[in-house]
């Protein structure tokens, strides 16, 4: 059965559904400009700089283009394609924003502004021109065997894993205007423990010493006492090789997991079989991986990311080529929010309402049940705040790392038919967030592999501790921020960019960013004693060599964590909110939502962070692609006629 891959404002097709195509917009009365072309600025765009050009007769705007940006793909296309061509249909900057890409919509119509200005135009009359655009009063009613709300990591997966299980029609509905959620402006990065041996890290003295202490301590408790033969083993093997790969293994993992964050070491062991299953199916798309490293608060050196391609774009990139290829029945609606969850007399999900930007109304049955994929609440001030017992000052502005999609929306839709919530308190920090956007892309440095200062160009804490323990150090710093410092050998800039994508020069242009080619001039940027940041690189150092910190008792540095030769760079960073761990609880047996009773909803299923306790792109993926296996083959189809 073939069907048609339908976009709405997805897969850069850019629909024109929002624009109005109206060429015969009015022009505003009284309204005139100089003819000619001139070309709009904005400072304010997510990646920086963004130029608009703009072309004008002495009585109407006749074109519209942006000619310079440094946006993050994928959320910006929309916006770029499709706000300039609605200010030339509409004769207007009253347009509204994309949803999903306000920052990127804000400053594309700063521009216009800055170039009607020099055409000699009336701006503020242009912000109050009538904006023309139709809406539509389509109602369309569709059938199908599975629908999913959402379509990031978990959704995505879970459509393509559904398909490839033989679904006979599977619909996506996304909020926002571009696929791939909080994925694609996360680092990207997945663990992977069945990277080939080139691609694996390199072992070190600290990363061995780590591995066999653990062996020499023993087993902590009864769960590890019962696999500590195997844990033996799996350590004599490899240390009866050459060692010059890290040591790594899914019992390995499991076992720091469970030291690390809390939890039993089955769900650990259960989590890296499914992850690895997700990794080797991408793999058979074409994926090529990058040489595996550790991240921040994770710095056991398993995590990679997709080759040649930014954040997390790669991985739909593959997913939406394998949809393609394989002409899967698969229907993707974007700017398309669900409102509601449909249900029948006796409390069972039986579809979906949704309703487009430009109007048009979905009525939509599931006979396999709906998946709710929609990601968690960290886009969402006023949600935080209401859940928050962690983190003291939390306001509801709170910088956020997320996409503005990331509200929640699934949760609370499921809490009107019943659904119980927990670990809503549960709210994590990510403490490398750019302090004027929150965003992960602008990243220069690691801290798996560098240094974090205060303002006075000290250390003040283990920089490859968790998360929470990072961010809540940074909170008693000055400033509420800190400066991670890299060098040439470890800032990860490649070709002008950092390893998200952002234009250095851009950074450095808005004070995102910091370069100098000696330390005491970096010092003298960021405001720092010069005397304090030398004498911190110094010991720092030292510990890269000696793997021996007796201030913070950090032990791990990757080969290239040296402070080495400039030009030397400080990252001026601040905890934002990340990862939500709240969420929906399920019966893990079937992943059906349940009440407070713990009586399932019938056809109600969950996967991601939309959950209680699950979080990070590689779990997420990892339990799409699962639950909808499971969903295709062992749920029946109704008759919902």
């Amino acid at each position: 059965m073939k069907k048609v891959l339908k976009t709405v404002l997805a897969f850069g097709l850019a629909a024109s559904l929002l624009s109005g195509c109206s060429q015969s917009a009015k022009q505003p009365e009284g309204q005139t400009y100089q003819a000619g072309t001139y070309t709009g600025i904005s400072e304010n765009g997510k990646g920086g700089k963004l130029a608009l050009t703009m072309e004008f007769s002495d009585q109407a705007i006749i074109s519209a283009e942006v000619t310079e940006h440094h946006e993050t793909p994928n959320i910006s296309d929309a916006p770029l394609e499709q706000i300039p061509q609605q200010i030339v249909d509409q004769q207007s900057l009253n347009i509204d924003v994309i949803s999903g890409a306000t920052i990127t919509s804000d400053a594309i119509l700063e521009a216009a502004a800055d170039a009607v200005r020099q055409a000699g135009g009336d701006v503020e009359q242009l912000k109050q021109a009538a904006n023309n655009t139709k809406k539509s009063e389509e109602v369309i009613d569709l059938t199908t065997d599975l629908v999913i709300v959402g379509a990031g990591a978990a959704g995505m997966a879970a459509a393509v894993s559904a398909a490839d299980e033989g679904a006979d029609s599977v619909v996506v509905f996304e909020k926002q205007a571009n696929i791939g959620g909080n994925a694609i402006v996360s680092g990207g990065f997945i663990e992977n423990l069945g990277l080939p041996e080139e691609l694996k890290a390199d072992n070190d003295a600290g990363y061995e010493a780590r591995v066999l202490n653990a062996l020499e301590e023993g087993p902590q408790s009864e769960e590890e006492a019962a696999v500590w033969d195997q844990f033996t083993a799996e350590v004599e093997a490899w240390k009866a090789t050459d060692r010059t790969k890290v040591f790594d293994s899914p019992l390995w993992m499991a076992i720091e997991g469970v030291r690390t964050d809390g939890g039993n070491l089955e769900d650990y062991l259960y989590f890296a079989e499914t992850l690895q299953e997700f990794d080797n199916w991408i793999e058979e798309m074409g994926v090529e991986w990058e040489k595996a490293h550790g991240i921040v608060g994770y710095s056991w050196p398993r995590w990679t990311n997709i080759k040649d391609f930014y954040l997390g774009e790669g991985y739909f990139h593959y997913l939406k080529k394998n949809i393609e290829e394989n002409q899967y029945p698969i229907d993707i609606y974007t700017s398309t929010p669900v409102t509601e969850l449909l249900v029948d007399e006796e409390g069972a999900v039986t579809g979906v309402h949704a309703v487009s930007a430009d109007g048009t109304q979905y009525n939509v049955k599931a006979r396999q049940g709906v998946l709710l994929a929609t990601g968690g609440f960290a886009g969402n001030g006023k949600m935080l705040v209401e859940y928050n017992e962690l983190w003291e000052g939390m306001t509801e502005d709170v910088l956020s790392t997320n996409t503005a999609g990331a509200t929640g929306d699934g949760i609370v839709m499921a809490q009107k038919l019943g659904a119980a919530v927990d670990q809503m308190e549960a709210e994590m920090m990510f403490p490398m967030a750019d302090r004027k956007t929150g965003s992960t892309e602008a990243i220069v440095g690691n801290t798996a592999s560098c240094l974090m200062v205060n303002q006075e160009g000290q250390r003040f804490t283990n920089e490859t501790g968790t998360r929470w323990d990072i961010s809540a150090a940074i909170f008693e710093q000055t400033g509420d921020q800190a400066y991670i410092i890299s060098s040439s050998n470890n800032s990860g800039i490649q070709d002008g960019r950092t390893q998200g994508g952002s234009d250095v020069e851009a950074m450095l242009k808005n004070g995102r960013l910091f370069r100098a080619d000696t330390l005491e001039e970096l010092a003298a940027q960021i405001n720092a004693d010069p005397q304090a940041l030398q004498a911190t690189v110094k010991a720092y150092n030292e510990m890269t060599k000696t793997h021996e910190d007796s201030q913070f008792g950090r032990t791990t540095f990757e080969p290239n964590s040296e402070i080495a030769k400039g030009p030397y760079y400080a990252y001026p960073c601040v905890p934002a909110a990340h990862i939500t761990i709240g969420g929906l609880v399920v019966d893990y047996d079937t992943m059906q939502v349940v009440k407070e009773s713990g009586e399932a909803i019938p056809y109600l299923f969950a996967a991601g962070e939309v959950l209680a306790g699950e979080c990070g792109i590689d779990g997420s993926f990892a339990q799409g692609k699962a639950l909808a296996k499971q969903i295709v083959h062992n749920v029946a189809k109704r008759d919902l006629n």
